[in-house]
């Protein structure tokens, strides 16, 4: 794997299972370590040394600074704060340095006035700079149109989403689903408005989202079967017994989603997908076979894609065999192959 033993500290946001970069992490090294077992990782976060209490984080740096000198290459995985601080580690070690931009983190701190100069600084400091969709390394050469960015996408544990789910449905069906947090980029209110039309064409259709929103937005939208806090095996079990999946990204003044991994989960359950164009949804769907790219702010666009694969079995039959092989083809033994090839590069520069 590697000419000699490599340590590798990551800087990121979280080591949560249920956290995008939680996940990320927890994915990425495991098929690291599957590759080369004698792989030293350590990683800082925000939850211990990383804090956004400035005086600490003070506080913290020179342990930083240890961490980073003892490491054969810094990997941050997003560009704010985590590539910033590494870069600036990586400055004063003279330890290699690769950033993985994924989203908000590396997007809109670039349209700040303060932080601007600091992350492009940063990204040009880096020895690679990766971006996890098209649509993430696009919106920073906007920017920074200089920058070398290569994309590597996110990969899916397939055996998650295909393994035995419980046997009673969560919700009545046929229902659609989505998943992700209330936030505006989501756009579930255009998901929840496409719906709306929908159901004018199939009465019986039921709408769950994995989500935990406001009280006053479960009244609003009291249509809506919101569920959240559930295991594993009721979470395969929600993807299994769904129609098909929606979720239309939206770009909130740059608070924007970097991949879109919950279209890969839904994909190895077997799903036909329904994304939004202009986005990160364009890596994580194969449009036209597995799901169909729509419009993210035009309701009646994705009812209307909805309405075509519901209301043809032959359609949606080959779009879930469709899913179930686009999921195949993105796995994070992939993507690892694709960090070891840079660790690697990086590593002979220092030989």
């Amino acid at each position: 794997f590697f000419r000699r033993k490599m340590k590798i500290l990551f800087l990121n946001h979280d080591l949560s299972p249920y956290t995008g970069a939680g996940r990320f992490f927890i994915s990425l090294t495991s098929a690291l370590k599957h590759l080369a077992p004698d792989l030293a990782i350590r990683v800082a976060t925000s939850e211990d040394l990383i804090t956004t209490n400035k005086l600490k984080l003070l506080w913290n740096l020179p342990k930083i600074l240890r961490m980073a000198r003892d490491s054969d290459l810094v990997h941050a995985l997003d560009g704010w704060p985590y590539g910033f601080l590494g870069a600036f580690c990586a400055a004063v070690s003279g330890t290699k340095l690769v950033i993985t931009a994924i989203g908000t983190g590396g997007v809109k701190p670039l349209y700040s006035f303060w932080q601007r100069p600091l992350l492009r600084w940063s990204y040009h400091r880096a020895d690679k700079l990766v971006a996890v969709s098209r649509h993430t390394r696009d919106e920073i050469l906007r920017v920074a149109p200089s920058l070398n960015i290569e994309v590597i996408n996110h990969g899916v544990d397939r055996q998650k989403f295909q393994s035995t789910a419980s046997g009673q449905s969560l919700v009545a069906k046929p229902y659609l689903l989505s998943v992700g947090a209330w936030k505006k980029r989501k756009g579930l209110e255009y998901s929840i408005a496409a719906f709306d039309l929908l159901r004018e064409k199939i009465p019986n259709l039921n709408y769950a989202i994995l989500s935990n929103p406001p009280e006053e937005i479960k009244k609003k939208y009291d249509q809506v079967q919101f569920l959240s806090g559930l295991s594993e095996r009721d979470l395969a079990s929600l993807y299994q017994n769904a129609e098909l999946f929606i979720l239309l990204p939206q770009d909130d003044n740059k608070d924007i989603e970097g991949f879109g991994l919950i279209y890969l989960e839904a994909a190895a359950a077997g799903l036909p997908v329904i994304g939004a164009k202009n986005t990160s949804a364009e890596d994580a769907v194969s449009d036209g076979k597995n799901g169909i790219l729509v419009d993210g702010q035009n309701p009646k666009e994705a009812a209307e894609a909805m309405e075509r694969i519901l209301g043809n079995q032959e359609s949606r039959s080959r779009m879930s065999q469709e899913s179930l092989a686009f999921a195949k083809s993105m796995t994070w033994e992939k993507a690892a192959e694709s960090y070891k090839k840079i660790y690697n590069e990086l590593q002979s520069r220092n030989s």
